[in-house]
């Protein structure tokens, strides 16, 4: 179990150390949703680092009701910016519903 785990945070660092949103969108769906809805997570507490608000916003926005829409949205924006890297995709499209996360 434990082996596995460590696999798993290696690979996701190997994931956020440089993939693009089209290498992303090639990884197995269940591996997809996974991992956008650990990073959607993290970034409702860096958010929140600005302001409680914020970061509410932000897990609302993503785990509320139209999680499955949400979804949708994350994936067709990596897919219209391909070379761009999921990162940016989830920070824009949280600040554009919750504002910015510069103080």
């Amino acid at each position: 179990m434990l082996y596995g785990a460590l696999s798993v945070g290696v690979s996701f660092q190997a994931v956020a150390a440089g993939m693009t949103n089209a290498e992303f969108l090639e990884l197995d769906s269940s591996y997809k949703k996974f991992w956008i809805q650990g990073a959607m997570y993290s970034l409702g507490h860096v958010a929140a680092a600005k302001s409680k608000e914020t970061g509410k916003c932000v897990i609302d926005w993503y785990f509320g009701d139209k999680r499955a829409e949400r979804n949708s949205l994350i994936l067709a924006s990596m897919e219209k910016y391909p070379s761009s890297y999921p990162s940016a995709i989830f920070i824009a499209l949280t600040e554009r519903e919750c504002g910015t996360y510069h103080k």
